[in-house]
């Protein structure tokens, strides 16, 4: 053989060992802001919830059409009083840590997040009486009928994990999803493997997700225009211009379900006075801020709950029409005739957010309100404005639930979650009642009423639903919108792999 056939033969059958080697699928994703950990009963960002969804599953799990859908149980039953859930477990689940899970250790991250001692979000969960494991099942019975209580389980809080991981599970959680979060470096970015054991044998379709984290916008849409970044789930709307005429990205435009509001602080001066939060209300003009903030994308909405919620919404928006004039007779009457001045927080990762703030700054100024602006980071607006409650004003986005009890009953007087810290007897009895209400008929007409509490009191002034703006590289499949705040990576997939 000839030395020059027998490196043919060679060049040929290293072509062929390679294209029939598997190649690993990859994707990139841009992402604004890094999550604030990934402990289920600690974490309360939204960023967090978003990534967690690929890495723990709870019991039950929203599905993209809103419904509830077998997670780690395969099956549940209600009993017909509604006060005992039973779910069968699936078999051979297992956790990233390669241990099988077992009924003990859904008894001991549930009887956790029910622990007011353990965690804020125990209140959402008061009607639980007790927790146990019979065999392959968990029985939860209930002390009254809480018809939010399945929707409740499909949230980040009610993630199952091994109880032996809990001290490291903020930075380095272990859970029972299709992804393994492999790598974090804070404020660059995060890497998710493929999990091997996921109980789906056809999840998750890419082996590997780096989510980068850049908080510029303009520097995502660079990074996705020349092929650093293959996604970027929520583009602000501020520069869908430069990506929508080029035909190597695909661009996808649905509600989001979210409800972008400017929180008003009821418990500090003189927010305190209705009539001023009234005069804040009427001194807002909604379709200026939806079309200079996002660019005419986005429904305006008068509560905290989204039409895109169209089972349960109520059209509120007209409670507080935009009436410069009579909110200056309103300060007037609440001691206020010069106006006043205050402090608005607005978090810097977030451009909708901010633009939107800076819009109502101008509109508050033309009836004496002068507002000072304060950009701050995350990490900041989590500490000072959610958790320590300590400001006057600002604009966030509350993101969607399943059931308009999980949307509304942050607004409870006792919540850990008001931290806008309204508080309305009518709302609190209100909120009760749309619990023990199993009547469709009946819960529809308490939640009506409460959006009504909501916009009449004026907890905040809600904004708008904006639309969520998908951008990809055109080759990318395999999208699903859902109607709460998740990215769900595991059915992405390349068209030509």
């Amino acid at each position: 053989m000839s030395k020059k056939l027998f490196l043919a033969l060679l060049l040929l059958a290293a072509v062929i060992i390679t294209s029939c080697a598997p190649r690993e699928e990859s994707l990139v994703v841009a992402i604004p802001t890094d999550p604030d950990g990934f402990h289920p009963h600690q974490s309360v960002a939204a960023a967090s919830a978003e990534i967690a969804f690929n890495i723990y599953e709870g019991l039950v799990k929203a599905a993209p059409d809103g419904s509830v859908v077998p997670a780690i149980a395969s099956s549940w039953e209600i009993s017909p009083d509604g006060l005992v859930y039973t779910f069968t477990l699936r078999e051979g689940v297992r956790f990233h840590n390669g241990r099988l899970l077992e009924p003990e250790d859904v008894v001991y991250c549930l009887s956790r997040l029910v622990d007011p001692e353990v965690t804020s979000k125990a209140q959402e969960f008061s009607a639980v009486d007790t927790i146990e494991a019979d065999g392959d099942d968990i029985v939860i019975t209930l002390s009254r009928p809480d018809a939010a209580f399945l929707a409740l389980l499909t949230e980040f809080g009610a993630s199952i994990y091994p109880p032996e991981a809990e001290e490291h599970l903020s930075t380095q959680p272990v859970g029972t999803g299709p992804f393994v979060l492999t790598s974090w470096k804070p404020n660059n970015e995060l890497v998710l493997s493929r999990f091997e054991h996921y109980w789906d044998n056809d999840l998750p379709m890419m082996d590997r997700v780096v989510l980068k984290v850049i908080p510029d916008p303009s520097t995502a849409v660079t990074n996705l225009r020349t092929g650093h970044v293959d996604l970027i789930p929520r583009l602000e709307p501020d520069y869908l211009h430069q990506v929508e005429d080029d035909e190597t990205l695909t661009i996808l435009e649905q509600p989001m379900n979210l409800v972008q509001l400017l929180v008003v602080n009821n418990a500090r001066e003189p927010f305190d006075i209705l009539e001023v939060r009234q005069a804040v209300a009427h001194a807002i003009n909604r379709d200026e801020i939806i079309q200079g903030a996002a660019w005419g994308r986005g429904t305006p909405i008068g509560s905290n709950m989204s039409a895109a919620m169209e089972t349960w919404y109520v059209d509120v928006t007209d409670t507080y029409e935009y009436n410069p004039e009579k909110a200056r007779d309103l300060l007037e009457q609440a001691g206020y005739p010069d106006g006043f001045s205050a402090v608005i927080h607005l978090p810097a990762p977030y451009p909708l957010h901010r633009s939107a703030g800076e819009i109502i700054v101008e509109q508050l100024a033309q009836v004496g309100i002068e507002l000072d602006i304060q950009v701050v980071e995350w990490s900041t607006w989590l500490e000072q404005v959610y958790s320590n409650r300590d400001f006057s004003l600002t604009v966030i986005g509350f993101t969607g639930k399943l059931d308009p009890h999980t949307v509304l009953g942050r607004y409870q007087s006792g919540s850990g979650r008001n931290f806008g810290n309204f508080n309305s007897p009518e709302y609190d009895e209100l909120i009760v009642q749309g619990l023990l209400e199993t009547e469709f008929e009946d819960r529809h007409e308490i939640y009506a009423r409460i959006q009504e509490v909501l916009a009449e009191d004026v907890a905040g002034v809600f904004l708008m639903d904006p639309s969520q703006l998908v951008v990809m590289n055109e080759n990318l499949t395999g999208w699903q919108q859902y109607p709460v705040y998740v990215i769900d990576l595991s059915t992405l997939h390349w068209k030509d792999r």
